[in-house]
Order: C-alpha cells, then sequence, then structure tokens
C-alpha cells in the first residue's frame, strides 16, 4: 500500500524544485494545459513579454495573449501569428498551434525568440528568450559587410594575404573583382596567380621580398598587371609582411585598381608633352608653375630665348621676374594675379626681359590655370613666353611713320591734330590760351628745283631745327608736308606774347641757308589763329590758320597776318565762288576772247592769244585774276583748260581759212594739267589730227616752274609736244629761275618777256638793256621773242629796235571776241595795204 503523504511530499518537493529552477532561468518559460490555457509560468515571462503577472495568473489562452499583444502593437505589424500557416507534422496535429520557432517583436521595438514544444500527452510548453541584442549586432555586421562590399567596389579595392610558410593564397571579394573573375571560376594560389603578373611587376614584387639592409615590415607600390581576361591593369599595392628569423612568412595587402587614374595620368602626360612639343616646336618658351611653391620650370627653348643654359636660372617665378623691365613688372604681377584669382579667364601680357647680353627682349606671356583646389584656390599654371621684340620695333615703326615726319623728325599732320585736341582739353581747364600757327616757306619750290631735291631736304631740316629753336619744349611743331609747317603755342595768357615769337620767327627762316657750296635765301609767310579768341572747334582753328597764311601770302610773302573776321568773309566769298564755277561750264557761262600777237617787222596779225571770259549770271564779268587762282586751287583748271583748247582749235581752223593759212593761237597750258592730267581726255595733237591741223597750228603757253618739274610725266609730254610739232612758249620769261640748260633741253620756240620789264621801258632805262639781252640771248639759241604789255608807240619803236620779233598788249588792241578780232585783222591789212 502506497503511502499517500509519502507521494504527497515527493511531489510538491518535484514541484518546488521546478518552482526554483525556473525562477532561476532567464529565460520565460509557459506551459498551456490540454485547453490552451496557460497553467504555469516563470517570474520572467510577464517581464520579457511586458504583460501584468495578473494577467498571465487569470490563465489566458494562447490566442488571448496574442490578442492583447496585437492590439497594443506587437509583432511590428505582421498578421496575427495564429492566423498563419504552419507546416502539418502530423495528421493529428492542432492547426491552431504556431511555428515551433520563431521571432517576433516587442512593441517596444525589443526582439523575442519564441520555441514551442508539444509536451507527452497534452499541452504545450513556450519558452521566450530575448535575443535583441544579437539580432541588432547581426544586423550591425551585416550592414556593415554591405557598407565594406560596396565601398570596395567603388573604390576599386580588395585584399589578399599570402601565406608563404603553407603556400596558400587567400582573396576577397574586391580582389576577385578586380581581376575579372569569381571565386568558382578561380582558385589563387602561388602558382596560379603568377601568370597575373607582367615580367616588370613581377620582378618589384620579388624586389619588396628582398630589402637592402634591415628587412622591412611595410611595403607600397604600383604595377602593372594582367586580369584573368588577359586586360592590362594597373594595382597600387600597400601592406605588412610578418618575417621569421629574416625570411618572410605571410603578407597582408590592401590593393587598388588605379588603371584609370594611370591612364589620365599617362594621357595627361602625353597631353603635355605634344603641347609642350607644338609649343617649342614653334618656337615659344614653355614655363610651369607650382603656385603655391613658386617653382617653376622653364623650357630650353625659353631659356635660350634670353640667352641663359639650362641651370643658369633657378627654377622659381620670383627669378624670372627679377628679369623682367622694372616699368612693366607691376603690370605683368596684376595680370597674373587677376587670373590665379579667376578674375580674368585667362593671362596675357605683354613685358620686356632682361637678356643674358644685357638687351632688353620684348615677349608675350600668356597662360592659364589648370589645376585649383577644392576651394578654387590656383594650384598650378601653364603658360608660354613668345618673342615678340621684332612685332614690337615694327610696330613702333609703324607708329612712328604714322605720327611723325621721315625727314625732319617732327610730328607729322595726324599727332599735330592729337596734340591740338589734347591742348584745347588742356587750355579748358587751365582757362589760358594758344596759338596755331601756319607756316610756309616762300620761294621753296625755286630752290628745291634749280638746286635738287637733297638740298630742298637739306633746307627743310634746317628750317625745322630753327623753327624748334625759337619756341619752348611744350610747343609743337609739326610738318604738313612739303614746305608747310604747323607751330603749336601753348600756355598765353595774351595774344600780345606772340609779338615777341612771331618776329623772331620771321627772322630765322629769312637769314641765309647754306646748302653745300651754295648759299640761299627764303622767307616765311605765316597765318596766326588764337584759341578761344578766334574759334572753340578744332577744325574752325585749321581753316583760320589756312585763311590767314592765305592773306600773308597775298600780302606779298616774309610776314605774318592773324585771322580776322574779314578773313573768314573772303573765305566765304571763295568758297562761293568755288562752287559757282563747277557749275559755270556746264551752264556755258564762259567765253574765248582773242588778243592779237603782232609781227612788229611788218605790223601783219597772224598770231593771237586765247583768253578765258566769265560772264557770272549775278555778278556780271568776273576777271580771270579773281577766279583762275580758285580754279587752280580747286582742280577745276584742268577740266576748262580742256574746254579752251577746243575752242580754240576750232577757231584756229577757221582763221586757218579765212585769215591766212599758217595762222596760230597760243594756248595757256596751268602745270596741274601736265601734273595731273585726266586719262579720259583726248591729246590735242589727236584733236588737232580730227580738225585736220598741223601741230604748228597751235602754241602752248607754259610757265617757268613747269619746266624745273621732276616729273617723268610732264618731261615726256613736253618733249611729245615737240615731237608732234606742236610749239612751246615760254611765259612771263624774266620773273623766275630758269636757266639756259631748261631752254635747251625742252626745245622751247617762245620767249614771252614779261610786262614788268615793258611797262617802264623807256630809251636809257635798265629794263631797255634787260630786253636787249633777253632779245640776243634767245635769238642766239635759236628761239623768237614775244613782248607782252605793249601800251605806248614808245615801246613799240624801243623793241622793234631791239630786233623783238612779237608784240601783244593794249596798243594793239584788248582781247576781243572772235568776230570783233577778224574785223580788226581786216582793217590791219586794209591799212598796210594803202601804206604800201
Amino acid at each position: 500500500m502506497v503511502n499517500v503523504d509519502s507521494v504527497t511530499s515527493t511531489g510538491q518537493a518535484i514541484t518546488e524544485f521546478w518552482q526554483t529552477l525556473l525562477a532561476s532561468i532567464s529565460q520565460g518559460v509557459c506551459v498551456f494545459d490540454a485547453n490552451g490555457c496557460v497553467d504555469h509560468f516563470n517570474p520572467c515571462l510577464p517581464e520579457l513579454l511586458d504583460v501584468p503577472p495578473e494577467f498571465l495568473a487569470s490563465g489566458p489562452s494562447l490566442r488571448e495573449i496574442y490578442d492583447f499583444q496585437m492590439q497594443r502593437g506587437d509583432f511590428a505589424g505582421a498578421p496575427h501569428p495564429l492566423d498563419q500557416p504552419i507546416q502539418q507534422t502530423s495528421p493529428d496535429a492542432d492547426p491552431a498551434l504556431v511555428s515551433e520557432h520563431y521571432l517576433r517583436l516587442k512593441h517596444l521595438g525589443r526582439t523575442l525568440q519564441v520555441q514551442t514544444r508539444r509536451l507527452p500527452g497534452t499541452g504545450l510548453v513556450q519558452t521566450v528568450l530575448d535575443v535583441s541584442d544579437y539580432v541588432q549586432a547581426e544586423a550591425g555586421r551585416k550592414r556593415a559587410n554591405q557598407l565594406l562590399f560596396a565601398t570596395q567596389a567603388l573604390a576599386e579595392l580588395g585584399g589578399w594575404e599570402v601565406d608563404l610558410q603553407h603556400k596558400q593564397v587567400t582573396w576577397t571579394d574586391g580582389v576577385y573583382r578586380i581581376f575579372e573573375t569569381t571565386p568558382q571560376a578561380f582558385t589563387p594560389t602561388p602558382a596560379t596567380v603568377l601568370a597575373l603578373f607582367t615580367d616588370e611587376s613581377l620582378a618589384i614584387n620579388e624586389a619588396s621580398y628582398q630589402p637592402s639592409g634591415q628587412p622591412t615590415t611595410t611595403h607600397e607600390f604600383e604595377i602593372e598587371m594582367l586580369t584573368l581576361k588577359g586586360r592590362r591593369i594597373w594595382l597600387h599595392s600597400r601592406g605588412t609582411t610578418t618575417w621569421e628569423q629574416d625570411r618572410p612568412v605571410k603578407r597582408t595587402a590592401i590593393v587598388q585598381d588605379i588603371t584609370r587614374r594611370k591612364q589620365t595620368e599617362m594621357a595627361l602626360r602625353d597631353s603635355e608633352a605634344r603641347w609642350k612639343l607644338a609649343l617649342e616646336s614653334v618656337g615659344d618658351g614653355v614655363w610651369d608653375l607650382q603656385v603655391q611653391s613658386g617653382e617653376q620650370y622653364l623650357s630650353p627653348n625659353l631659356l635660350r630665348m634670353y640667352g641663359y643654359e639650362e641651370g643658369e636660372l633657378q627654377p622659381s617665378v620670383a627669378e624670372l621676374d627679377a628679369l623682367v623691365h622694372p616699368e612693366d613688372l607691376g603690370r605683368l604681377q596684376h595680370d597674373r594675379q587677376a587670373h590665379l584669382d579667376g578674375i580674368t579667364l585667362t593671362y596675357s601680357n605683354e613685358h620686356r626681359v632682361l637678356c643674358k647680353d644685357g638687351n632688353w627682349k620684348w615677349v608675350h606671356s600668356r597662360g592659364m590655370v589648370i589645376s585649383r583646389d577644392v576651394n578654387g584656390k590656383a594650384l598650378r599654371m601653364l603658360g608660354t613666353h613668345a618673342d615678340i621684340t621684332e612685332r614690337k620695333s615694327a610696330d613702333a615703326l609703324v607708329w612712328q611713320q604714322a605720327h611723325f615726319d621721315a625727314l625732319t623728325g617732327l610730328p607729322n599732320r595726324r599727332l599735330m591734330r592729337e596734340r591740338l585736341i589734347q591742348e584745347i582739353k588742356k587750355c579748358r581747364r587751365t582757362e589760358q590760351k594758344l596759338a596755331l600757327l601756319f607756316i610756309d616757306l616762300d620761294h621753296f619750290k625755286e630752290v628745291n628745283d634749280t638746286l635738287g631735291h637733297d638740298r630742298g631736304d637739306d633746307l627743310l631740316v634746317e628750317a625745322a631745327q630753327r623753327i624748334q629753336r625759337c619756341l619752348r619744349e611744350t610747343d609743337t611743331v609739326a610738318r604738313m608736308g612739303g614746305d608747310e609747317f604747323t607751330v603749336i603755342i601753348t600756355g598765353l595768357n595774351d595774344e600780345s606774347n606772340l609779338q615777341s615769337i612771331l618776329p623772331k620767327l620771321l627772322n630765322a627762316l629769312s637769314a641765309s641757308f647754306q646748302l653745300g657750296l651754295d648759299q640761299v635765301f627764303v622767307s616765311a609767310s605765316m597765318g596766326v589763329t588764337v584759341y578761344p579768341t578766334d574759334t572753340l572747334e578744332v577744325e574752325d582753328l585749321l581753316k583760320n590758320a589756312d585763311q590767314a597764311l592765305y592773306v600773308a601770302k597775298a600780302a606779298g610773302r616774309n610776314r605774318f597776318s592773324f585771322f580776322t573776321p574779314a578773313l573768314q568773309e573772303a573765305a566765304m566769298q571763295r568758297a562761293q565762288l568755288t562752287h559757282d564755277l563747277r557749275a559755270a561750264l556746264p551752264a556755258q557761262e564762259f567765253r574765248v576772247v582773242y588778243q592779237p600777237i603782232v609781227t612788229l617787222a611788218t605790223g601783219k596779225i597772224h598770231k593771237a592769244e586765247a583768253l578765258i571770259r566769265w560772264q557770272h549770271p549775278r555778278r556780271g564779268l568776273i576777271s580771270p585774276a579773281e577766279f583762275i587762282p580758285v580754279a587752280e586751287s580747286s582742280g577745276l583748271i584742268v577740266e576748262l583748260g580742256e574746254w579752251i583748247f577746243a575752242q580754240a582749235a576750232a577757231q584756229v581752223k577757221n582763221w586757218r581759212a579765212e585769215l591766212h593759212p599758217e595762222f596760230q593761237v597760243s594756248v595757256n597750258k596751268s602745270p596741274l594739267q601736265f601734273e595731273n592730267p585726266n586719262p579720259n581726255h583726248i591729246p590735242w595733237i589727236d584733236q588737232l589730227r580730227v580738225l585736220g591741223l598741223p601741230g604748228e597750228s597751235v602754241v602752248v603757253e607754259i610757265t617757268e616752274g613747269l619746266l624745273l618739274s621732276t616729273s617723268n610725266g610732264v618731261v615726256d609730254q613736253l618733249l611729245k609736244l615737240r615731237d608732234e610739232g606742236i610749239n612751246v612758249s615760254l611765259d612771263d620769261f624774266g620773273t623766275g629761275y630758269s636757266s639756259l640748260s631748261y631752254l635747251q633741253k625742252f626745245d622751247i620756240d617762245f620767249i614771252k618777256i614779261d610786262q614788268s620789264f615793258v611797262r617802264d621801258l623807256k630809251a636809257g632805262t635798265t629794263d631797255l638793256v634787260l630786253c636787249q639781252a633777253i632779245i640776243a640771248m634767245a635769238h642766239a639759241l635759236g628761239m623768237k621773242v614775244i613782248a607782252e604789255g605793249v601800251e605806248t608807240e614808245e615801246q613799240r619803236d624801243l623793241l622793234k629796235a631791239a630786233g623783238c620779233d612779237y608784240a601783244q598788249g593794249y596798243f594793239y588792241s584788248r582781247p576781243v571776241s572772235p568776230a570783233e578780232f577778224e574785223a580788226m585783222v581786216q582793217r590791219s591789212g586794209e591799212a598796210l595795204h594803202q601804206a604800201g
């Protein structure tokens, strides 16, 4: 018979044992009875599940516990555990039960591991363990591994280890990726990896195991290797080596694929090499500046440019800057710094550099920053030096030629105008005055023509120096061309300051000039205008000075004339006359009159001079003395001269038929017609041929100055007139500087004694002696003589007695119309017939 008390006592002891055991463990334990309700639980369970102990002590079912947890947010949004299908292990398994092993989350974020076991017979037991720390650590490790893998992939990194004792090689995933393979496709061993080394890289690797001196535990090198696909790559290896008894036993290294960096570096080196070669080949010198350190590479071409050999200049920017001209250094440094600071897109500067031989050389320095740090600070700058010395010299020469007179070295018209504008601005600021002088040398052309251009140039140079000596350094003397000079006298308080300067200039220029062995005399005519008294504008100042000069020359030269309003009025009248003159020829306002040239021996009239008259529609008859100079200065004389010749040629044809078969008409031809002939005009000899006239029917009257012209065109025209039989008459003889050699050279047919010798001609006068000498000389040279301005019977008789051939003047007739001329010839013929 069993002792009940003994059994009961034993059961209680077992129960106490299990309760003590369950209370001492850190897991939560819960026992469910056959109805699925809580039967027993240990003290850790309410704490782990974060539910009240009273709730568990009330014997809730498993579903009720899960429902409570679902309502407060456990399971992180997952479905109800009892609503998920489970693996059925036997046909009689209860489908209401959950998986035997799963993780769940509490509402506080902790992770619990729940294990469920079926008890023998009926009921369940669940154990609950808080695995939050483990789960978080695993998640962190997983994230770290993922980050490491991604980082290595991005950085193209890997790690390998070589166990030299056991002959094993271990690669990380990154190394497999670098060598374009997988652990499944390739097994790294000391033997298999040899095929991945090039000869050069293998030598570098082996040398790292055999250091000179003490063994080193670290290594770092870059080597070229081959991938499993045969592609060449560059690796950077850095790691440690373990040594035992002076022998390496293990090496661990990090390797990085630096192929792209190497390709970029090589491309950059190739590009720089090509760029430098290209620049060197065109003669430019190359410089390469490390901005932060100031170190500067200077190419051989750049050194040779300044006469230096390699090593003679320190490779620094300060060394080269020290050779820059002091006047240019500030601008150079400013331009360079502006580019370094990012203000300008490129650097460009022209400056002078001192060469080794002591000469200065102009260079054009150009460059550009090619690298900056993360803050935009310049790190490296490349550039060139180009030798522009010749260009600078050429520019200086061009500027000199554009602004200065080549003969005298004085400013020319352009520079004079620029200075005049600047001086006017200065006068506005200082409230002072300036004077503008136009100076012409009187009789310069005669000196130039008689003594030659070389002597004429000497005279101009000496005249320029004399003008400068009369003025201050602040004044400007300019040569406008020919014998024309312009002077700007500045800083005047009043026009009276000029009263001492102007006579001084006249006296200086009227003194004799010693030109080689020749001593010559010239004088000067000056026109003067004052700013702001006369005008405020530059153009008006120039016009005023020109008008005043015109008056000075017209008044007899060797004098100065100030601009006045009356001069402006005269200039306006000349301008109006020029305007009217242009319209006069098309309007047929001109007419030709003829003055007879009488044969002194017989009194017959077989010659006449054609002269022009202008019948202005408003002003009436205008004297040739008034409009011919205007026609000359405006160039209209060329068209006018052609018209006169056409009229005279037609007239002489008629008179040869009606008056005398050898009748001649003299026509004046302006020097401008010789010097600037119109190519569209028909040559005079051709016009005569069209009319059926010989060359001898016309006499061309020229001035002495034309004979002195050195223009080939003028000489050719004069000689052609002679060859075509057209006679040439030298007008106003005795008033110029012609020599006998010119008379012989051009085969002159007639000499016309100027009326200034005839006007006061009387017996026993010097004028008569001069006329007799001219007549005798002309006859000796085979020329005939015409005396102009004969107005009295005494003059006629004296000239006739002296052997003069022809005479013309008011004693015989004024210039008359063709009809009046014909009537006069007929009357003279009748008178001669009656006298006979």
